[in-house]
């Protein structure tokens, strides 16, 4: 699809729930793109937010989808396939939130549609735009990891209902991982349960690497706390990373002593550096990097492999968790073939 680069890109939203209504709320106030439209099943919210925004709502997305280059797909996961598949038939640079879809085949099937329509694909794996971890891909680049332990918990909120607490919440840290330990898994042990719905709610799992790397994931969202945090272990320093309070700090050893000239001395073991993280907001730095890989056709990132990637991951520490809740064992896993592979 030939884009003008003097041109905003026109975009439009399919489904204005909770996260397509932030889409809608950044889009509207960046000049990279002329914001045509929006679509619900529920027309009476949609013409609210059309409204709100002095935009279209239209009747259908196949309407929206003949009005603009880019299209964002902000609907339950289940619909994803259909709707982002549609949406490249017609020509069209597609975001589509995470995960990518809840199999697959469906994954598969929306990567092949954008690159037989020859258009973009991003995944919005939007924690990969956090301040923080951009700070720490920064920080991690000529780190030797030991491991590394992810925490992401929240209340319980029916949101969601077509996905279970690794789809939902820690596919987020495993996007992160991926990028932070690209190479091929040995070893994956999960534990899980359901407390609230009938989707686990609540997942642990110990990943180890063939390089010897460890990574610990815990993902609630029946946790009357809302914690975001990742904590890593390297040759040379401890990082703490905390996502809520956009906050990093490094931990290193040292071996500075000062001597004051009588018996009593003083010694500092570590030292602690607090890392200055800037205040962008995630949502519209991912969206800004998808305008740009569109109009300069530059490569995007999370890309339809890698969220496919990101979903075989969750998929496989899932079954790992029905597998033991079914059998009442607990048994290490090896992964798929897939996922032995290094950087697909």
């Amino acid at each position: 699809m030939r884009i003008d680069p003097a041109q905003a890109l026109k975009v439009g939203v399919v489904g204005t729930g909770n996260m397509g209504r932030n889409h809608l709320r950044v889009l509207a106030t960046m000049p990279q793109f002329d914001l045509i439209g929006c679509y619900d099943n529920n027309s009476e919210v949609s013409q609210r937010y059309a409204h709100l925004y002095g935009i279209r709502a239209f009747q259908t997305p196949e309407e929206l989808f003949e009005r603009v280059d880019v299209a964002h797909i902000v609907v339950p996961s289940h619909l994803h396939a259909a709707l982002a598949v549609a949406a490249a038939h017609q020509g069209c640079h597609v975001l589509v939130e995470k995960p990518i879809a809840l199999n697959l085949a469906d994954a598969q099937d929306i990567i092949d549609a954008c690159k037989q329509a020859d258009t973009k694909l991003c995944v919005g794996h939007v924690e990969r735009f956090n301040p923080a971890i951009v700070s720490l891909e920064s920080i991690t680049q000529n780190e030797e990891i030991i491991s590394v332990d992810f925490r992401r918990m929240s209340p319980f909120y029916a949101r969601v209902a077509d996905a279970s607490v690794i789809l939902d919440l820690m596919i987020h840290d495993i996007d992160v991982l991926s990028a932070l330990c690209p190479g091929p898994i040995r070893h994956i042990c999960s534990h899980g349960a359901k407390v609230r719905s009938d989707k686990l709610d609540f997942a642990q799992a110990l990943i180890s690497f063939e390089d010897g790397t460890l990574a610990s994931l815990t993902a609630s969202r029946v946790t009357e706390s809302k914690i975001r945090r990742a904590q890593i272990n390297t040759q040379k320093a401890f990082i703490d990373i905390d996502y809520l309070g956009r906050s990093v700090e490094i931990s290193r050893q040292t071996s500075f002593a000062l001597d004051v000239g009588y018996q009593m001395q003083y010694k500092q073991e570590n030292i602690i550096e607090k890392v200055v993280v800037p205040m962008d907001e995630p949502l519209r730095t991912e969206f800004e990097r998808f305008a740009r890989s569109i109009v300069e056709d530059l490569p995007v990132e999370p890309s339809g492999e890698m969220g496919k990637h990101a979903l075989e991951l969750c998929l496989r520490i899932e079954q790992d968790i029905l597998e033991q809740n079914g059998q009442l064992a607990n048994k290490a896993h090896k992964p798929s073939e897939a996922l032995i592979a290094k950087d697909k």
